[in-house]
């Protein structure tokens, strides 16, 4: 036996009078931070020992006691005052023990030292005693919305979870005596009060060589899955009796060597081959392993601290020793520390994040709206973005170190030996592909939530040259508010530029992101959930919005093609929408409605984002790449100018390019009005394995280089025959396994790139005018005007005077009529030149 209750019950003499919120009430046998204690009850009311200044009581210890190492007081000290006034220092009491030769040790037992006045106040705890509760976790999965920035600190200081942190929630504290004498019989405590009331409501004897409220700093304890175990780990868990454990998060089994997407995250469904946890106990704390609430296996801290890595029952301490080490991160041609994106681990898979970053982003939890600062998870595992260099703890052993910077440099997925003495560690990570040699500078035209800071830091490692962080509204919800300034945000470098504008929204007729706005366009949002608030009427509708951005020098974007698909072809007829953006998803209804703008004349460039709006995706997962002229400089205007101009293309992996009769993407190549045959040439490089690259002539797939088991570059040369107006596009997608082809990011994004077209003229006929198309596109308008005219609400009565000042109604109309007369003339203009 470790530790023994004694009972108090003979010498109590007062009532536990104590009434404060959140403060547990403790009866008869329990157990206090993993100690046995007796609380004394008469009559259904909890009793205590209380001792008045000048008194004194004797209470004996039982000869089956012999041998005590420790004495555990549950205690507390009453006052008049408050406990921030009372004096510390001031002798409350003295503690006597009593052995059987006669010998004596002498105690004092002083305020803000072995004990303190209770209930307390929040920063007067004593220095030597610990309450009666221990520190414990946050329900992982539930809890009042009031208290998600709580939760997010995954610890909850010894009190109850609704008390404030820190604020109270004990009725005792606890103290443990060491006895210096441990050889001899403790047969008796005597207890004085001196300058306060003196209150014990239990005592608890220690047997084990230990100090029992001293547990040893955290270590990580692995837990194996049980045999035949299918589950997804969120059934298995961790628990100690005499210390704390962290959440228990599952552990996967870890990605081969040479996986290619080792650094990008883990396989979708990795089978769970174990648990972990960060334990901190005493020596003779029981670990226990729980499957669906039940032990499955148990262990002594001090077992598994000796046997280290073979463990015990399946339960094994894995972090034997560790160290703090700064590590840099440097380009391998310049030895230049670089922006990156990394994560560290054991063998087992078990995190050493840097310092100031997180384990698992928002305990594996989702985390739309939840800036957690500098990190992101793909699959189960989180990264963090660091400038080149970071510090932290590191196991000593074997560690695995993955590091990215975005499409240009091969991912690093290395494994590395920290020694006893290691203090330093340099990586290395070598650039594969330099865009910017050739003018090519990437962009996410679409980024939530992060701070501006934030997001120029995770842009940097992620090698994103340009970020547009969108401010919006979600309902009563208003983001990224305080970031906006009206101009770009410029990295100390100058390589980096953010640029917070706004993506306006409306459930119905569509989103559109508004980039370099000088002033916001308002509303943000109109006419209702989950966009704008409950019961909004339409204020605005997505052609007002294009047109005042315009007036600013902004660019339009429609985000996220074609959904949702209301305004969108009137946007596009009648020339409001810049460029239009793939998010790497469903592409193949993305290249329909793509494709149908193009054939039917509209010139219409491509551009890429991500819609990043939880830490579940890294900013420029999928991104633009805009080809600066000769004689641009880097900037946000000469990017943005790029973009409007058709020198683009979209990628969430794969760099490309493209070229016909020497023109480049977003040129035209003028041939005679009987047409011609035009030499193409189009190469895509990736540091992923790709499938398929292909040749697209006015909607028609009409070559394609193809690799069975995945290549790091393909190229297609082909002479393309041409008889009428038409647009040729390159694009990299599918043809492979789903997991070489997919990213690990929430969306399972697809590894893909599409250009903006090369244009084909034909004699005076610059534009092709598919009829099918035409007519397609102007059904879409009616169905907008509809809409607009006879569903939306709208207040357009005498006492509500919007912006533009006129007729509302009218106003929200005129865009679809000024679309479906654009269509008309093509349609007309099509018939003609049939």
């Amino acid at each position: 036996m470790d530790y023994e209750a004694v009972d108090l019950t003979p010498f109590v003499n007062a009532d536990d009078d104590i009434e404060a919120p959140g403060v547990e009430v403790w009866r008869g046998k329990s157990v206090l931070r993993g100690l046995p204690f007796v609380f004394a009850e008469r009559d259904g009311e909890t009793r205590l020992l209380r001792v008045e200044p000048g008194a004194s009581v004797k209470v004996p210890v039982e000869p089956q006691a012999a041998r005590v190492r420790t004495v555990t007081f549950a205690h507390r000290t009453r006052d008049s005052v408050a406990a921030s006034f009372a004096p510390v220092g001031r002798e409350n009491a003295v503690y006597t023990f009593v052995f059987s030769d006669g010998a004596t040790v002498r105690v004092p037992v002083r305020e803000g030292f072995e004990v303190a006045v209770c209930p307390a106040e929040w920063g007067h705890r004593p220095s030597l005693a610990v309450p009666d509760q221990s520190d414990s976790l946050p329900d992982r999965d539930h809890g009042a919305f009031e208290d998600t920035g709580f939760r997010q600190m995954e610890v909850v200081e010894a009190g109850r979870w609704g008390v404030w942190v820190g604020a109270g929630g004990w009725r005792y504290y606890l103290w443990s005596w060491i006895n210096p004498r441990p050889e001899h019989d403790l047969v008796r405590i005597e207890i004085e009060a001196r300058e306060a009331v003196a209150e014990v409501g239990g005592l608890c004897l220690g047997f084990a060589d230990e100090h029992p409220l001293q547990p040893e700093p955290a270590r990580v304890v692995v837990a194996d899955a049980p045999a035949d175990y299918g589950g997804d780990g969120s059934d298995l868990a961790l628990e100690v009796d005499r210390g704390t454990a962290g959440y228990t998060t599952p552990l996967v089994r870890q990605p081969e060597a040479g996986d290619p997407f080792s650094a990008w995250g883990d396989v979708p469904g990795a089978e769970v081959a174990g648990v972990y946890a960060r334990v901190s106990s005493t020596g003779s704390g029981m670990v226990r392993q729980l499957a669906g609430g039940q032990p499955v296996a148990q262990a002594r801290w001090s077992d598994l601290r000796a046997q280290g890595l073979t463990g015990v029952a399946g339960l094994r301490v894995t972090e034997l020793g560790r160290n703090w080490v700064r590590t840099t991160i440097v380009d391998d041609a310049t030895g230049e520390p670089v922006p990156c994106r990394v994560h560290f681990s054991s063998p087992d898979g078990v995190p050493y994040q840097p310092y100031g970053h997180h384990h698992h982003v928002n305990s594996d939890l989702g985390s739309w709206h939840v800036d957690v600062g500098a990190d992101v998870r793909l699959g189960r595992t989180t990264y963090a973005y660091v400038d080149g260099g970071c510090e932290g703890w590191l196991p000593r052993g074997q560690v695995r170190a993955r590091v990215t910077r975005g499409f240009d440099y091969q991912p690093l997925d290395a494994v590395v030996p920290v020694g006893d003495d290691t203090r330093e560690l340099t990586l290395r990570v070598r650039r594969l592909f330099d865009p910017a040699r050739d003018r090519w500078y990437s962009g996410d035209t679409h980024v939530h939530f992060v701070s501006s800071f934030g997001g120029l830091k995770e842009a940097a490692a992620e090698g994103v040259s340009v970020v547009h962080l969108l401010q919006s509204q979600w309902g009563s919800l208003f983001t990224n508010i305080e970031d906006f300034l009206g101009r770009p945000l410029t990295s100390d470098d100058g390589k980096t530029i953010l640029f917070t504008s706004q993506e306006n929204r409306q459930h119905f007729l569509g989103h559109l992101s508004l980039l370099g706005l000088k002033q916001p366009v308002t509303p943000w949002c109109t006419a209702g959930p989950a966009e704008a608030e409950m019961g909004a009427g339409l204020d605005a509708t997505l052609s007002d919005w294009a047109d005042r951005c315009h007036a600013q020098g902004g660019t339009v974007v429609i985000p996220h093609l074609p959904q949702p698909d209301g305004e969108a072809a009137t946007l596009i007829a009648t020339g409001r929408a810049d460029a239009v953006e793939s998010l790497g998803v469903g592409q193949d209804l993305t290249y329909l409605h793509y494709y149908r703008y193009l054939n039917a004349g509209f010139r219409l460039p491509i551009a890429g984002g991500t819609d990043k709006m939880s830490s579940g995706v890294p900013i420029g997962l999928s991104r633009t790449y805009a080809r600066l002229g000769p004689d641009d400089d880097f900037g946000y205007d000469a990017w943005c100018a790029a973009l409007r101009a058709g020198r683009s293309y979209m990628s969430s992996g794969p760099l490309l390019s493209l070229s016909a009769d020497g023109a480049s993407i977003g040129d035209t190549v003028h041939l005679p009005g009987t047409g011609g045959t035009v030499a193409v040439e189009a190469t895509a490089v990736s540091i992923f394995p790709m499938f398929r690259l292909e040749l697209v002539h006015s909607g028609r797939v009409i070559a394609s280089s193809e690799s069975e088991s995945g290549a790091r570059e393909l190229r297609i040369s082909e002479n393309v025959t041409i008889d009428k107006p038409g647009w040729i596009c390159a694009r990299v997608d599918g043809g492979g396994p789903e997991h070489l082809t997919q990213h690990r990011d929430e969306w399972r994004r697809a590894i893909m790139a599409h250009t903006s077209p090369v244009y084909i003229a034909c004699g005076a006929q610059e534009h092709p005018a598919d009829r099918e198309a035409l007519e397609h596109i102007r059904t879409l308008i009616d169905r907008a005007r509809t809409y607009v005219e006879h569903r939306a609400a709208i207040s357009a009565g005498a006492d509500v005077l919007h912006h533009h000042g006129g007729n509302h109604r009218e106003y929200l109309i005129r865009p679809f009529d000024q679309a479906r007369t654009a269509i008309e003339h093509r349609l007309l203009n099509a018939h003609e030149e049939a």
